[in-house]
């Protein structure tokens, strides 16, 4: 009997300590900071490939981790070697789905979109299936 009385004691001890630290976390939590775009011109509406965002003016920027910054699309391609010119979107920003990678999307109507970088050009090539 007295290894159940001690062992109720140290359960009960244990639920205290549990409650406690949940009322305590409770009551002084961290206020979650307000939410605000970094740079109020742009909002971002979608991303693509990795580090890639569309802005809400139709902008292609993605984060360089070698030069720590963000940069345009264009500007990127060229720190490669790669000329190239990116065109607009096809579509309004806000009616993008997804944007997998670089020069694939589907947008809001579920019509995909592929861009060819030798032609320059956003061809709407529909849906699969019959």
């Amino acid at each position: 009997m007295p290894n159940l009385t001690r062992s109720l004691r140290s359960l009960g001890f244990v639920l205290i300590a549990l409650l406690g630290g949940m009322l305590g976390s409770f009551l002084v939590r961290p206020q979650a900071p307000s939410a605000s775009p970094v740079n109020p011109e742009y909002n971002l509406v979608a991303t693509f490939g990795v580090g890639g965002v569309v802005t809400n003016t139709g902008d292609l920027w993605q984060y360089r981790p070698d030069k720590q910054k963000w940069i345009k699309l264009d500007e990127s391609f060229a720190l490669e070697g790669q000329a190239t010119s990116i065109q607009p979107l096809p579509i309004e920003p806000a009616a993008i789905r997804i944007f997998e990678t670089f020069g694939f999307l589907i947008d809001l109507n579920d019509e995909c979109w592929l861009y060819d970088i030798e032609s320059r050009v956003w061809q709407n090539i529909g849906q699969p299936g019959p």
